[in-house]
């Protein structure tokens, strides 16, 4: 049964009554995918050589906005960064195409879709193109576009009769998410020295949250963008390149959300996205200009205890009550870990003699518990290499192989959720002599491990005044020999009593004590 039919909303409840038969559970209201085709038919200008062979296309989608309707529509605005490497004839200087495709998607969230927090990475799937003409090219790919919302929804337990008799069942839980997000743009120039830059190769923009701060309804996050280029040197004569320089530069970010009630005393966790990034460089000079579309969350929560209820009958009328399951989460906690993911590729791949530089990303990763203490983290890795063949001429290499890597996290157990977010901090290489080349990716994970418990919660009650229960007057005290695994509460209802007398006639303090031998049971 699905999560929205199990607890009645109240319609008119007083503020005090509905925080006390209130509880909050955190749901993934949408997880799945948009996909995007992209298609370019590109003819060269006059100024640019004729194509000979072309060396290296790609394809970088990045996401420029997003908005949210109030009937829960997910409208997505990108655009796919498309660049293409090629050679002349007789010469082995690089020429470079550049090109920009947007697009515009759409995804139905749902009716809470307008409240949900949404999560979108994109990433390439595949990319061809083909020199149709030594003047004109065909490109043909495609993006993919993950798409996960999540949402924080108040359910109110129903209003059982009170002259039912209730268990109940202590739930510890999250109190309701508090949650803001912010998108900036941070413009900087970069100067790397060089006499003057032909184009941007490749870059990788990966962040690290440097201080979260909680004060007075607000959340301060500072963190760094660490942007990385490799990009072409522009030769003195204006024609192709032939050599490349390597460039990082620190970038300091920073936000404030408001994010009404949030206190020191809330469990609270940050993330930092780039959510495209922007590279113009200097054909004159060594400045690049950097513009960074940045998206900033800091979500909240607190740890309460929900009673929940689970049980009901009466001890006067006949009654009815269904149940269905509700899933609550409870014991967030932030996670953070190094890995190391290692990359070999063989000499047949690209036959590179002299390496400029190596890239690595990360796709379709997946983080699961394994057992106790120990996660597992699975996906795709896919390395790219450049640099020069034995004859001095441009290669570009790249292997993609599937990874799997276990990692300790505390308290984890088969009902642990994670949360998490992996990217790539660093990427080294050593050339070997053979000819293979062994590439080493430094990645960061950090996110979020809750657990979460489902506990069958009566959703509705029904007392038939019109059918009272049969009392027995011939006896105010009875003795019973109680089963094992009964309790103070199944015999209660067993011979129609309160639990409490029960406990109350044997001397026990917990209606969910077993009970063991003779008993006695008073009529009420």
């Amino acid at each position: 049964m699905d999560i929205n039919t199990i607890l009645k909303k109240e319609r008119a409840d007083a503020p005090e009554t509905r925080a006390d038969r209130s509880v909050c559970a955190e749901e993934v209201i949408f997880d799945g995918a948009a996909e995007q085709g992209v298609e370019l038919d590109h003819v060269l200008p006059d100024y640019c050589p004729e194509i000979f062979r072309i060396l290296k296309c790609t394809i970088t989608p990045s996401v420029i906005s997003e908005s949210i309707s109030p009937e829960g529509k997910l409208t997505i605005d990108g655009a796919a960064a498309i660049k293409v490497l090629y050679l002349t004839e007789g010469s082995s200087a690089v020429y470079c195409i550049d090109q920009r495709y947007t697009f515009s998607k759409t995804a139905d969230l749902g009716r809470r879709g307008a409240q949900a927090h949404v999560t979108i990475t994109p990433r390439a799937d595949y990319c061809n193109c083909r020199a149709t003409s030594p003047r004109r090219i065909d490109v043909r790919g495609a993006v993919t576009l993950r798409i996960k919302a999540a949402a924080s929804t108040e359910y109110v337990l129903p209003e059982l009769p009170q002259s039912m008799q209730v268990r109940t069942r202590s739930v510890p839980c999250c109190g309701r998410t508090l949650c803001a997000e912010k998108q900036f743009t941070v413009r900087e120039e970069i100067d790397t020295g060089a006499a003057g830059i032909g184009y941007i190769i490749w870059s990788s923009t990966p962040t690290r949250i440097t201080d979260l701060r909680v004060i007075a309804d607000k959340a301060v996050i500072k963190g760094v963008v660490t942007v990385s280029a490799l990009y072409a040197l522009r030769p003195a004569d204006g024609g192709g390149c032939t050599e490349t320089e390597n460039m990082t530069a620190d970038i300091p970010v920073s936000a404030i959300l408001d994010i009404n009630g949030i206190t020191d005393r809330h469990a609270s966790f940050p993330e930092l996205y780039v959510m495209s990034c922007e590279l113009s460089p200097s054909e004159s000079s060594g400045l690049i200009s950097c513009e960074l579309l940045i998206k900033c969350r800091v979500s909240a929560t607190t740890e309460q205890t929900a009673q929940i209820p689970t049980d009901a009958y009466s001890t006067e009328y006949e009654s009815e009550f269904t149940c269905a399951p509700v899933r609550l989460s409870y014991d967030p906690r932030q996670v953070s870990r190094q890995l190391t993911l290692r990359v070999t590729m063989g000499a047949d791949v690209g036959e590179l003699q002299t390496v400029w530089d190596c890239r690595s990303e990360l796709s379709n990763l997946m983080c699961r518990p394994k057992g106790e203490d120990l996660l597992t983290l699975s996906g795709q890795i896919m390395c790219r290499a450049a640099g020069r063949n034995a004859d001095g001429a441009p290669v570009f290499a790249e292997k993609q192989e599937a990874f799997e890597q276990d990692i300790p996290a505390e308290r984890v157990s088969e009902n642990t959720v994670a949360d998490i977010c992996v990217q790539i901090t660093d990427t080294s290489f050593a050339l070997k002599s053979d000819g293979t080349l062994d590439i080493t990716a430094q990645a960061e994970m950090n996110g979020r491990l809750r657990e979460q418990t489902a506990v069958d919660a009566i959703s509705s009650a029904s007392l038939f005044e019109d059918k009272p229960k049969p009392r027995g007057s011939e006896y105010a005290l009875r003795i019973y020999y109680t089963q094992d695994g009964e309790d103070c509460w199944s015999v209660a209802k067993r011979f129609n009593t309160t639990a409490a007398a029960v406990m109350r006639e044997n001397n026990v303090d917990n209606e969910q004590s077993a009970l063991s031998g003779m008993i006695f049971i008073p009529t009420v």
